[in-house]
């Protein structure tokens, strides 16, 4: 269950800090890392499924992916002015 929502927060930070609007970064991450947050986040699935009833799992899955899309771009307040 631990794996599943390291490789969720891990996929869901991936692609935030691949898009052009991110805040976190000066330039967004290329494709590769996006790619590799899809990559995750398909991974996370496998192991909620492995974990959780499949229902379950893929309630689990998008909610803790949405909350996670929602508070990333929270963070770049904590980072302050440069």
């Amino acid at each position: 269950m631990i794996l599943f929502l390291l490789l969720d927060i891990a996929g869901c930070c991936l692609l935030y800090l691949g898009h052009r609007h991110q805040g976190w970064l000066a330039q967004p991450i290329g494709p590769l890392g996006v790619a590799a947050g899809a990559l995750a986040l398909l991974l996370a699935l496998a192991a909620a499924c492995i974990a959780l009833s499949p229902l379950a799992a893929v309630f689990a899955w998008t909610v803790a992916s949405m909350l996670a899309f929602s508070l990333l771009p929270f963070g770049s307040l904590l980072k302050g002015k440069p």
